[in-house]
């Protein structure tokens, strides 16, 4: 494995979270950009904010990054680091490896909804917050070696994703880990709309109505057709399927709701 390995992406993708395990099962040193910028300046970073402001604080969290390159091991960035040039000059001439947690958007707002740790989060709107997010994201991918998606997987399980990537049949491991990131986003939404199928449920038991209302799904199932008519990924065969199987899920659901 290699000596020096950054992780870089948004805030709440699980930089810090996954760079402590990745250095405890690799057996190197844990650094986190942040928590070295506290031993640097002797105050946290909302004081250091808050008395000298982002600009000042950019300033000296390239010379901490500068820094602590220096040293081996696992460093972990912060979420901004990337939009100065600088920095991005310092990690792309340095000998890291630099890998890319990728977190959808809608991650990341969940992670972050109880967090008062971030003072930049404090102060920036939703739109303000999904800007940042859009400037960034290329500025991550281009300088990214390697992308793990971490959508719903525990930090374990991207542990083990980022030791891959150094086996002989690495070229597949970030390809595989965007398939297991949608896999996962597949279950979750079929969990959601059997959620939404229990609300439906009650209401047609309120109302009299019929579990089974093939006409509807028939309906959608032309519509899903005719939509992806000319997606070569989805064929009628494979919207059939796919149909047949929410639709049954959804009755078998709802017939023990009725019991």
């Amino acid at each position: 494995m290699t000596n020096t390995i950054i992780l870089i992406g948004f805030m709440g993708a699980g930089k810090t979270t996954v760079g402590q395990q990745l250095a405890k099962e690799t057996k190197q040193q844990f650094l986190d950009l942040d928590d070295e910028f506290v031993k640097e300046t002797g105050t946290s970073i909302k004081s250091f904010m808050a008395d000298n402001g982002e600009k000042a604080f950019r300033t000296m969290e390239t010379k901490v990054l500068e820094d602590r390159l220096q040293n081996s091991g696992v460093i972990s960035t912060g979420g901004g680091i990337v939009e100065s040039d600088i920095n991005r000059e310092i990690i792309a001439k340095s000998d890291a490896t630099v890998i890319f947690l990728q977190a959808d958007l809608a991650t990341v707002i969940s992670r972050l909804a109880t967090d008062t740790e971030r003072p930049l989060l404090r102060q920036l709107s939703m739109k303000q917050l999904m800007d940042r997010w859009a400037l960034r994201e290329p500025l991550y991918s281009s300088l990214a070696d390697s992308t793990i998606q971490t959508n719903g997987k525990r930090p374990e399980k991207i542990v083990q994703e980022v030791i891959k990537l150094f086996s002989p049949d690495n070229a597949l491991v970030s390809l595989r880990s965007e398939i297991d990131s949608l896999d996962h986003q597949i279950v979750n939404l079929i969990s959601e709309r059997l959620t939404v199928v229990k609300e439906i449920a009650d209401v047609k038991k309120d109302t009299g109505l019929s579990v089974v209302q093939h006409g509807r799904m028939d309906q959608m199932r032309s519509e899903l057709k005719k939509e992806f008519r000319d997606d070569e990924n989805v064929s009628d065969i494979l919207i059939d399927e796919i149909v047949d199987l929410l639709t049954s899920t959804s009755i078998n659901h709802e017939n023990k709701m009725f019991g």
